[in-house]
Parts: C-alpha cells; structure tokens; sequence
C-alpha cells in the first residue's frame, strides 16, 4: 500500500522534534500543527481516521491561488477575445464597441433591447439559425449596432465574421488572379464562422443600369454567398439603408436572392429618428472651436 502522509502523531512528531519546519509565516499552535499567521486557518489536512496527514494550503492562500488563476482566466479569455477580433475583420472605429458604448435614444431602445436579447439567448439563436435584418436611414446608427452584436458574439466566444458584400466580390474577383486564393475557398471561409455580419448592403447595386454585365455577376456571386451561409445553416446580421421590400423596389435585385434574405433574417429591425454622424461631427466642432479652429 502507498503511504499519503504520516499519521497525526506522527504529523506533530516531526514538527516537535524540528524534523519538519515551519515557514516564515506559520506558527505552532497548542494542538501543535502549523497554521497560518495571517488568517490563523490550518496549514494541514488529516484524514478522518487520523491515519494519514499532509501539508495544505490555509484559507489565504486557496484565495490567492484562486484569484491567480481568474487572472489567468482573464487574461486567457481577453487573449482569445483579441484573436477572434481580429478574426472577425471589424475595422479600428468599431473593433472595441459594445453595448455600454451605445447611446440609448427613444428612437433606438427597442432595436437595443432586441439586439441584447439576440446576444443573451446566443446558445438558442445559434441553434435555431436565427438571423437579423437591420435597416434605416443614413447615420441612423447601423453599422454600430451590428459592430456591438458582433463584439459581444465574439467575447462570448463565437467565431464571427464582420464584412460587407463590396468586399467579399473583390475577394473574389482577386481569386481569379493565379495569386487569390480561390473562389471556392472564399465560400468556405464563409461557411466557416459562427455568425456572419454583412453590413451596408445594397449600395454595390446602385447605378447598376450603367454597367449591367458587372451587376449581373454580382447578383450572381451574391446569391452564392447567400447560399453557403444558408446551407451551412448559421445565422447571418444584414445591414442595409433599404427595407427587403425595396431591395426588389428600388434596387431591383433578382426574386430568389430578397426571398432567400427574407428567409434568412428571421427579425427585421428598423432604426430610426436619430442622426448620429450630425451629432458626432457637432461635438468635433466644438472641440475646434475651443482650440481656436
């Protein structure tokens, strides 16, 4: 049989005899077991037959291992955080938004209040492939919506993917080159993350009755993008200064690629009222006019 420990008697024998020494910051107490000077628990444990004994950490130094590993748990999580931020290719201005960096309006409390529950219940949203569509009126506040939605996806550990449709065709275009890397891989990558975000959608289709071969393929390449989110069945966040309605409407985009996003986004949310680049821009000018400017 292997020996854990010594037994109690023989516990308090080494330390009697000065076979066992005490550290700096342990004493001896009456029953004579060490215990720690600083919050006086115990620095041993003992079976309860008595059989065996060994040297233990007290009460302040469980609470100092503990707190070093959160520490690293943090530091971990804040780690990985970082990496899939990157990952998720939201550029400097949003990279580091979350909800708390929001400002709650009476126009966008609701579209707040949804796009948090869409976070919270991410475990269900991601099983049951629930995707948003979020639209309104220039600087209505779109993109930092989304921005925020993806970061906090991405701090609960999704791997999120925050593009828009210009640059996934030049992607692609770029893949025709010997160089790219490939029209197929690209899809794939798509298919890869948990959550895909495709922000102000709808203006690579403007002007498109100038140049209709090139609209054409896009269209093309859009729905084939569409289609590998879909058939991977995760969620995908559109945003976009038009309504689904006026995809067709008014940017006369093919049938099958706004029904295919109208059964993509399973929530349609609408912000309005507010004007936030007017808002910003009155701030930096009255930033310059007390430098003088």
């Amino acid at each position: 049989m292997i020996k854990i420990g010594d037994t109690l008697e023989e516990f308090k024998k080494g330390f009697a005899s000065g076979e066992y020494k005490l550290r700096e910051d342990e004493y001896l107490d009456a029953d004579g077991l060490p215990y720690c000077k600083k919050c006086k628990t115990k620095r041993f444990y003992c079976s309860e037959d008595k059989q065996w004994c060994i040297r233990s950490m007290c009460k302040c130094q469980e609470a100092a291992r503990k707190k070093q590993e959160e520490e690293e748990a943090a530091r971990k999580r804040m780690e990985e955080f970082n990496n899939r931020k990157a990952l998720s290719l939201t550029g400097k201005r949003y990279r580091n938004l979350m909800f708390k960096d929001a400002t709650i309006t009476e126009h966008n409390s609701k579209a707040y209040q949804k796009a948090s529950a869409y976070v919270e219940k991410s475990k269900e949203v991601f099983a049951e492939n629930i995707g948003l569509y979020i639209y309104g009126d220039n600087s209505s506040g779109k993109t930092f919506l989304i921005a925020c939605i993806c970061n906090e996806l991405v701090w609960k550990g999704y791997r999120c993917i925050y593009t828009n449709l210009a640059t996934i065709l030049n992607e692609i275009r770029g893949s025709y080159d010997r160089n790219g890397m490939g029209e197929c891989t690209i899809l794939r990558n798509l298919e890869y993350y948990d959550f895909a975000f495709i922000d102000d959608l709808g203006k690579e289709f403007l002007g498109r009755e100038y140049n209709v071969a090139s609209s054409k393929w896009a269209e093309e390449k859009f729905f084939e993008i569409l289609n590998a989110r879909y058939n991977a069945q995760k969620p995908t966040v559109f945003s976009s200064n038009y309504s689904i309605g006026e995809l067709a409407s008014v940017l006369g985009l093919d049938k099958a690629i706004v029904e295919r996003i109208n059964e993509m986004a399973t929530r349609v949310i609408k912000l309005e009222g507010d004007d936030f680049r007017s808002t910003v821009r009155d701030e930096k000018s009255e930033i310059a006019k007390r430098l003088g400017i």
